[in-house]
């Protein structure tokens, strides 16, 4: 960790062999991180929980308890289909190809070590990525 609470390799730190993040790398990290990774955490969580606070869980969760195990896998499922739509037109938002009223400039996504834009296909790379 470097002195800004940031992994010295994430941020450059003088590593010559660090390498520019391309858009099929950010995509896949994406889709590992934040559908995967997430789908698994409320798996896991409807899974092993029994009794919540939250009200939005105690709405669901008895419903979840309930479901056979095929019926589990089906909501999951959607849950992962509402996740990839979710990624997807944000993704679509920052290349431009997706319209979302009140942002009138284009966004211009890089990395710290490099000005290369990375955002002009991300939403098409996203999709043919979940496709395979």
């Amino acid at each position: 960790m470097n002195g800004n609470g940031r992994n010295a390799r994430a941020s450059g730190g003088g590593n010559s062999n660090f390498k520019n993040m391309t858009p099929e790398e950010l995509v896949k990290i994406l889709n590992r991180d934040v559908i995967n990774g997430n789908l698994k955490v409320y798996q896991n969580l409807l899974d092993t929980t029994n009794e919540a606070t939250d009200p939005i869980w105690k709405g669901i969760l008895p419903i979840y308890i309930n479901l056979s195990k095929e019926e589990k896998k089906n909501f999951l499922q959607f849950l992962k289909i509402v996740e990839i739509n979710t990624l997807s037109h944000v993704l679509g938002v920052l290349d431009g190809s997706t319209f979302a009223e009140g942002i009138e400039e284009e966004f211009i996504l890089s990395t710290e070590n490099s000005g290369t834009k990375i955002n002009d296909d991300l939403q098409s790379l996203f999709l043919e990525l979940i496709e395979e």
